[in-house]
């Protein structure tokens, strides 16, 4: 548009409607382009990891036995023959296929399960709460209907290692030794404490979340599992297992902050386990980053202990590297060995 100024000069401007687009026009309309790009990308990722989800399903099958616990579909692995029977419980969203090597080396020796807790593996997810009286009173019946005959020997990584606490407190009967690998330490924790990390527990969780439910996660895990030493034909299934969301859910809702509390109380009352042989295995990265008096305490639990150290293994390379895993297993040999003769467990 042109326009004669007082000098007589005809200049050309801008019509008005241009004129008015400045700076905060730009930064409105590179905003709405960007939530329109990323909540495609969103729709893409969640549409990308609902069909991955069902392609596993098809791929992949249960490796052991499913049985109707309480209503709910639940899958156990077994192999090998002898008494007592040993019991393996995963770490925090973790299934059976954690204990690969470990399970495939005692199977050798004694009759061993491996077992996925509900809305993990192949286990279907419960709409019950996630407490550790639950978990254990669900394993109990799970063995039951398997046919699997106690005494057991209660061996669990990380947080499978306070459940297999929780299991001798609740049904002590049925155990005669533990071993715990890279036990998860739980702090004491109140109300006031728990509600106070509420909404920073929250944001930092919601990336985690995104990632997952749109299917990143399926992008990083492999390199993780296969660092830890599994095999490699071991690894898809186990990104399938890994990366469902309800993994993801089901470890917020056992351990998450919500849980904490419960998890702590169940801990703590899980304290004495009198002369039984307990094993105590620790990561050589975890023994040096974890709370020494934590540490402490988890080793106190029997009187009857064996602390460890296995050197050159992290939190997940101690379960996932076959000759760190076969000193898992030796560690829970000697457990049966003391729980069979009576004998001070080997130190």
């Amino acid at each position: 548009m042109s326009v004669l100024t007082s000098a007589g000069v005809t200049e050309k401007r801008a019509p008005e409607y241009v004129r008015k687009r400045g700076c905060l026009f730009m930064i409105k309309r590179g905003l709405k382009w960007f939530g329109i790009i990323l909540i495609t990308l969103v729709l893409l990722g969640v549409g990308y990891q609902t069909l991955a989800t069902e392609l596993d399903k098809r791929n992949f099958a249960p490796r052991g036995q499913i049985y109707s616990v309480n209503g709910l579909q639940m899958h156990i692995v077994c192999a090998g023959e002898g008494s007592p029977a040993v019991i393996l419980q995963a770490g925090g969203g973790a299934d059976a296929l954690w204990w690969y090597w470990v399970r495939n080396q005692l199977a050798e020796h004694t009759r061993v399960c491996a077992y996925d807790r509900a809305g993990l593996g192949w286990s279907e997810a419960a709409s019950t709460p996630r407490d550790p009286a639950t978990i254990v009173g669900e394993l109990h019946t799970l063995l039951g209907e398997a046919g699997v005959q106690s005494p057991y020997i209660m061996a669990g990584h990380s947080y499978g290692a306070i459940l297999a606490r929780v299991y001798a407190a609740q049904y002590p009967e049925e155990v005669s030794g533990l071993t715990l690998v890279d036990s998860m330490p739980v702090s004491i924790v109140d109300q006031s404490m728990v509600d106070e990390a509420r909404l920073p527990f929250y944001l930092a969780n919601a990336p985690l979340f995104l990632l997952q439910y749109m299917g990143i996660t399926r992008f990083v895990v492999p390199n993780q599992i296969r660092e830890m030493g599994f095999p490699d034909e071991l690894v898809p299934e186990m990104v399938a297992l890994r990366s469902r969301n309800q993994a993801l859910a089901t470890d917020v809702a056992e351990k998450g902050l919500d849980s904490y509390l419960t998890l702590a109380h169940a801990s703590v009352a899980a304290g004495d386990m009198g002369d039984r042989p307990m094993a105590v295995l620790w990561a050589s990265e975890s023994y040096a980053n974890y709370d020494p008096d934590a540490m402490a305490e988890i080793a106190s639990y029997s009187s009857n202990s064996d602390i460890r150290v296995i050197e050159n293994a992290n939190h997940g390379s101690i379960l996932g590297s076959e000759p760190l895993a076969q000193q898992v297993t030796d560690a829970i040999l000697n457990v049966i060995d003391a729980a069979e003769t009576g004998e001070p467990l080997a130190q």
